[in-house]
């Protein structure tokens, strides 16, 4: 069971929906993203999806992995990436990867086009950056058919972290981000907002009573740099809040 809030379009906050529950939160998400896979490849023919890993969308990716889908015409991408190997339980690509099945099997569930965390961070995002432009075949932007993403305790979303100005980044398609020094992550590459904000499709996944204070920073006006997850108040496509009871501000 689920209760939705629909606001939506440029200038708001966002369509909130809570479910009730750890197994409710994976199907209201997973049957979003569905519907994004089956409407993109009924219009186009393929579908393009951006990821984030994390273990809070695992379940999401799992349920999702066991529906009947076009998993065929599916294009994977990823929001963004630690400076790791692919093998690395760190990596987002690999949790991702592991929870939808890609490459088990034998079965095809779609192209996955990682993002290459084990490589010189500003090499690979210059190639994840050409990627997006040869593989939507435009110059300066990329509209995914649905994003998936998270929020920090801090307010990042992606790896757009606060208080180093990641949020104004607008002349590329994807960076290489320095987190603050004094968080010691790992240095990432990801995609920049004006790529985010083009998405058809949103949906911001987060649970648990510790995210409540931050979800509702991030719906409320204020600087973007301060809380970097603002900027979806921006977004021209559909943006969901996907929260449990706890999370819910």
């Amino acid at each position: 069971m689920s209760a939705r809030e629909e606001i939506r379009g440029p200038g708001s906050p966002g369509e909130v929906v809570v479910a009730e529950g750890r197994a409710a939160h994976a199907v209201v998400a997973s049957d979003l993203l569905a519907g994004a896979i089956r409407e993109a490849v009924a219009a186009r023919g393929r579908a393009r999806i951006a990821l984030s890993g994390g273990t809070t969308p695992s379940e999401t990716y799992q349920r999702l992995a066991s529906l009947d889908l076009p998993f065929a015409s599916v294009d994977w991408f990823w929001v963004d990436e630690r400076g790791v190997p692919p093998d690395s339980p760190r990596s987002n690509y690999g949790a991702a990867a592991k929870d939808l099945g890609l490459g088990v099997d034998g079965r095809d569930r779609g192209r996955a086009y990682r993002m290459e965390g084990e490589r010189p961070l500003d090499e690979a995002a210059r190639a994840y950056d050409a990627l997006l432009r040869k593989s939507f075949g435009v110059a300066a932007a990329a509209s995914f058919d649905a994003i998936t993403l998270g929020v920090g305790d801090d307010g990042h979303t992606a790896s757009l972290f606060p208080g180093i100005g990641a949020t104004s980044i607008d002349d590329r398609l994807v960076a290489h981000i320095r987190p603050p020094p004094e968080k010691k992550l790992e240095e990432r590459i990801t995609l920049t907002a004006p790529v985010l904000l083009e998405a058809k499709l949103v949906l911001v996944l987060a649970r648990g009573a510790s995210k409540r204070g931050v979800v509702a920073a991030a719906r409320a006006p204020g600087s973007e740099d301060d809380v970097p997850a603002r900027i979806l108040q921006r977004a021209k496509g559909h943006v969901i809040w996907v929260l449990d009871a706890e999370a819910a501000p």
